[in-house]
């Protein structure tokens, strides 16, 4: 007669296969958003800052990319606008950790309230 594994090897076999699988369906997730995330108009996009710079410094680099077009709700956001052969790069250069489509950013930007002339 053959010993009876442990439980604990029991769980092991069973974790790790479904522990690989919960991985792998993360990262095509992460793979889908990417790719529908990627600006659809290159000369204007959302630009994401490191969150622990001042907003001083933020708009700063943004504007040294581009044309500052909107800010987002939280202070390490922006909206370019610029030339599209370069907008990207040159927010990259600026210190842009990540770069999407402003379209995308409307959870992250204020409520626009319509003012009369």
């Amino acid at each position: 007669m053959t010993p009876r594994p442990s439980l604990t090897r029991r769980i092991a076999a069973v974790a790790g296969p479904v522990a690989l699988a919960a991985l792998g369906a993360g990262l095509s997730l992460f793979a889908a958003v990417a790719v529908e995330a990627q600006p659809r108009t290159p000369g204007r996009i959302a630009a994401v800052f490191p969150p622990w710079w001042s907003p001083a410094k933020v708009v700063g680099a943004a504007a040294s990319a581009g044309d500052l077009s909107g800010v987002g709700g939280v202070p390490f956001i922006v909206i370019l606008r610029g030339d599209p052969a370069d907008l990207e790069q040159r927010a990259r250069a600026a210190g842009a950790v990540l770069l999407f489509d402003p379209a995308l950013a409307g959870a992250c930007a204020p409520a626009i309230t319509a003012t009369k002339p």
